[in-house]
């Protein structure tokens, strides 16, 4: 259910960045990686490839676990463990549509980004195949880590919600301390605080997007790293249950007792 585990780092390695485990803040960050793997893709798509399957054949390639995109870092691989491919697709799909405009239909790619769902001309096995063993292994790492997290996060904030409710309390004040609470045992400043400090950084409450999906991983292996394993099985399938519930489809099984709603209802 839960593949924990830093990736091989010859999968996110070379160009100057960093292999699982070392500090990022001291490694310089690629700005030049992404041209011929963009030419490549480009060059897939016109050739009469599915863009999907192009793109998760790029994808699998990839080896910078971050890069530097018009000043912005953008980190594909969080904690050496946890891979956002998805974060990885719209870097490379904004890079395919300004060196061919129209190329990959506007729907297509707002579908993918916004729900996570690739067309069925990527099937399941064909995806696993183009990431590897170790990068599909990271990409459930991120998935459960953060995606199923946060969703466990609104579960658990209706169950206060509902339970505040018997007592008559219906303010939200104090709600979003009761959830990390009853999930980490600590309110929401502790858990930032104590998480700017593990990364000898200064404390602050302003948190990065790339900063915040961190957090949210290092939440979960916290949490899992100190419950039993019928609740995490448990709070597994709340967050699973909730994100259907967010999504309106059921999440499709991957092999290995794994859940993930990668493939939609159309072709893209």
């Amino acid at each position: 259910m839960v593949v924990e585990g830093s990736v091989d780092g010859r999968l996110f390695a070379g160009n100057g960045v960093e292999d699982a485990g070392t500090d990022p803040s001291k490694e310089q960050i690629p700005t030049d990686y992404a041209s011929p793997v963009l030419a490549a893709l480009v060059s897939d798509i016109c050739g009469g490839t599915h863009w999907a399957s192009a793109l998760v054949g790029a994808i699998g390639r990839w080896t910078p676990p971050r890069e530097a995109v018009d000043g912005e870092e953008l980190r594909y691989l969080l904690g050496g463990e946890a891979f956002d491919w998805l974060l990885l697709a719209e870097r490379l799909l904004r890079g395919v549509e300004q060196a061919s405009p129209g190329l990959v239909p506007a729907a297509a790619v707002e579908r993918l980004l916004v729900s996570g769902q690739l067309p069925h001309d990527v099937t399941e096995s064909h995806f696993r195949e183009a990431l590897g063993f170790d990068k599909y292994r990271a990409h459930l790492n991120f998935f459960y880590g953060v995606v199923v997290e946060e969703a466990l996060w609104l579960a658990v904030e209706r169950e206060v919600q509902k339970e505040r409710g018997v007592r008559g309390l219906h303010h939200p004040i104090g709600v979003l301390d009761l959830v990390y609470q009853r999930l980490y045992r600590a309110d929401l400043k502790t858990l930032m605080r104590r998480f700017r400090l593990e990364r000898d950084e200064r404390p602050s409450v302003k948190f990065t997007m790339t900063e915040w999906k961190e957090f949210t991983y290092s939440l979960f292996k916290h949490r899992v790293g100190n419950q039993d394993s019928a609740r995490i099985a448990s709070d597994t399938r709340k967050g699973l249950t909730m994100l259907e519930e967010l999504w309106g489809v059921a999440p499709e099984a991957q092999g290995a007792g794994t859940v993930d709603p990668l493939w939609g209802d159309d072709d893209g």
